[in-house]
């Protein structure tokens, strides 16, 4: 955790010594990335305090309006290249009148850097290789959930609780309204088949420091025989709220993406025949809400806020080779579709795209509620 201390959170004896420092209320920027960021010690700390990097990457910081900012490092500064003035291994003051400073993070180990008292926060996840699921690659493709959305209700006599889709243990989302895509595929050979997220937009708040929540960050994947979203709970085959996996990686035709456990993955044994993928929200929002940017008013988030966005999620299908196909299947075999015919229709146009740009998804799965 990088700690950056303002005259605020030191001793009346640092006050005399540090005269000058910025205060604390920094906000990821636009330019920010997985290895580069900039903290404003003038603005301070974002919504949340995390950056997450690949195993070997070197995160850069770049400093601005911290000059006599006490800088700590909880776990030892010695895989940061800290300035001649230096006090010791565990802390340094940022340069007098300096504008910004750049230092960078050695990502052999995970770093807690702190920017004084609670002022400010960076607490650095090394992202841990994963392996592939069983089967063969079938399918990977980006599902954009628009600002104009569909939904589905369950649970609206539990409102303000954690619900289980289908009663089954590992489909929790909250009870109330949810925004959904659904995406039809055909299954022409039976087996297991893996269906896991490994990459959203926008960027995620718990993979990149400082930036704001959007609900993508925490998505629900569910797979159908047939999908009434009358009747969200019929027909339900398998689904998921968070991977039981923390700080994974994923790397797929040489591109790199980052997951974590609160992306959605499971397995199912599917037998020969048309089925609707169905990608959703763990938390409550109308598709009012949605539009508007903000959650229902009885979600565990509910204050929380967004700017109206499309979002979109990386999908991968993993299973029996040759044996899946996405989109409209084979109309001989059985109908178990999206039963939405003119919905169906719009949601495909917006569903795929080619798979593209390194993004990344992680969020933990038991964090407190304005980052659930």
């Amino acid at each position: 955790m990088i700690r950056f201390a303002s005259v605020a959170a030191l001793s009346a004896a640092s006050l005399l010594a540090l005269a000058g420092a910025g205060s604390a209320v920094a906000l990821g920027g636009p330019t920010d990335t997985r290895t580069s960021i900039t903290v404003d010690c003038a603005i301070g700390e974002g919504s949340n305090d995390n950056q997450v990097i690949m195993p070997g990457e070197t995160l850069t910081i770049t400093l601005l309006n911290c000059g006599d900012w006490l800088v700590t490092d909880l776990d030892n500064l010695s895989a940061i290249d800290i300035p001649a003035e230096a006090d010791n291994i565990n802390s340094f003051l940022v340069p007098t009148g300096m504008a910004s400073l750049v230092f960078s993070v050695d990502a052999a180990t995970n770093l807690e850097l702190t920017f004084g008292g609670s002022d400010i926060d960076i607490d650095v996840f090394i992202a841990t290789p994963a392996g592939d699921p069983t089967g063969d690659l079938l399918s990977t493709n980006r599902v954009t959930m628009p600002i104009a959305i569909d939904d589905f209700s369950i649970g609206l006599d539990v409102l303000g609780t954690d619900y289980l889709l289908g009663g089954d243990a590992l489909c929790e989302m909250e009870a109330g309204y949810h925004p959904f895509q659904a995406l039809p595929i055909t299954i022409s050979q039976a087996g297991d088949f893996t269906f896991r997220v490994i990459d959203v937009t926008p960027v995620d708040e718990d993979v990149q420091w400082g930036q704001p929540y959007y609900p993508s960050q925490d998505l629900f994947l569910a797979v159908y025989s047939a999908f009434d979203p009358l009747n969200p709970e019929a027909g339900l085959v398998s689904c998921n709220d968070d991977r039981p996996d923390d700080n994974v990686s994923f790397v797929n035709d040489g591109v790199t993406y980052i997951s974590e456990d609160q992306a959605p993955e499971f397995i199912a044994t599917l037998a020969p025949g048309q089925y609707t993928l169905v990608l959703t929200t763990f938390r409550s929002t109308s598709n009012e809400d949605w539009a508007a940017g903000e959650f229902s008013a009885w979600s565990g988030v509910s204050g929380t806020t967004w700017q109206p966005t499309a979002m979109t999620a990386l999908f991968e299908l993993w299973g029996p080779t040759g044996s899946l196909t996405v989109g409209v299947g084979n109309a001989e075999l059985a109908a178990t579709g999206f039963n939405n015919t003119a919905a169906a229709a719009a949601g495909l146009s917006a569903l795929l795209c080619t798979a593209c740009g390194a993004a990344f998804l992680i969020a933990r799965r038991n964090r407190p509620a304005q980052s659930r």
